[in-house]
């Protein structure tokens, strides 16, 4: 039996990722988010929402760019400082002993660090309310020599996190079954 919780935000695990601005002044920054997603494959699209009261809001409306950066499980420390410290106060690159990388395409931070980096371009935002909705093209995605074959991405090497709404960092769990494979039987079966 299910009991209704109201409306609440679902238990489920949501990706973790770090987003790289530069501000007005040209200091790069990071903040770590979990309110994120593709949204389109063609063209490649992902989302992020963002507080409006957030630095990171405000470099986003004004340069109309950001990166996306996938942290692995081992900057879990690293990823949580860039969610609770604020950009207009501290250089988190520094603090967190990250190293900022110019993206090639856009002019955008990117974590050098971790596995995998997007650069993308805004092209809609969405006000909801305690959030806004950030739509960016991805116009490059950088990874790691060590996790990409020539076509397939090693998820597992990515070894990224997960954040629970009951405030948990998680790794994700091992492979269970490739997807668009394992529904067949059922399809045969009927």
């Amino acid at each position: 039996m299910k009991k209704n919780l109201g409306p609440k935000l679902g238990i489920y695990p949501t990706p973790v990722v770090v987003v790289g601005t530069f501000d007005g002044a040209g200091k790069p920054n990071l903040a770590t988010l979990a309110w994120t997603g593709i949204c389109c494959s063609e063209p490649p699209m992902v989302q992020i929402s963002v507080r409006k009261s957030r630095h990171t809001h405000a470099a986003i409306a004004a340069q109309k760019v950001f990166s996306v950066n996938i942290p692995s499980t081992k900057y879990v420390a690293e990823t949580d400082y860039c969610g609770i410290a604020s950009g207009r106060d501290a250089d988190k690159f520094r603090v967190a002993n990250l190293t900022p990388v110019r993206g090639e395409v856009l002019d955008v931070p990117l974590v050098l660090e971790f596995p995998v980096s997007m650069e993308c371009r805004l092209v809609h935002t969405l006000e909801l309310g305690s959030h806004d909705m950030f739509v960016g093209e991805i116009v490059a995605t950088w990874v790691e020599g060590g996790i990409v074959s020539e076509t397939k991405v090693d998820a597992q090497k990515i070894d990224p996190l997960a954040f629970m709404l009951n405030g948990e960092y998680r790794g994700v769990s091992d492979l269970l079954a490739l997807a668009f494979n394992a529904g067949k039987k059922l399809i045969e079966k009927s």
